[in-house]
């Protein structure tokens, strides 16, 4: 099984659940085997509810995304303001989060 090196930031919020973690900016997480952003979410213990929306490679993702070594994720919480949603290019995102919806 091939490890793969995925380049992970968090925002808002989520910049300082890393920070309380001690976890270096980026985290440079080692994936075993196939992981979508979803699935990193749990690996890193990231509650679900506190994830609104995924960047891969700079780009507005699903969670359910398949991820490949060298990407880049970023995770940014709800919360962030209309202007900078528009902006960013989530304005209107409904993202998949399947049964974690509780989380």
């Amino acid at each position: 099984m091939s490890v793969k090196e995925i380049e992970v930031r968090g925002f808002g919020k989520l910049y300082f659940l890393f920070k309380e973690r001690n976890w270096p900016d980026p985290l440079f997480y080692k994936a075993e085997g196939p992981l979508t952003a979803n699935e990193l979410c749990k690996k890193l213990d990231i509650p679900a509810k506190d994830v609104e929306v995924a960047f891969i490679n700079r780009l507005v993702k699903p969670l359910s995304t398949p991820l490949q070594g060298g990407d880049r994720v970023s995770f940014v919480p709800p919360g962030v303001p209309t202007i900078h949603r528009f902006n960013l290019g989530f304005y209107d995102v409904q993202e998949d989060l399947g049964d974690d919806e509780d989380q």
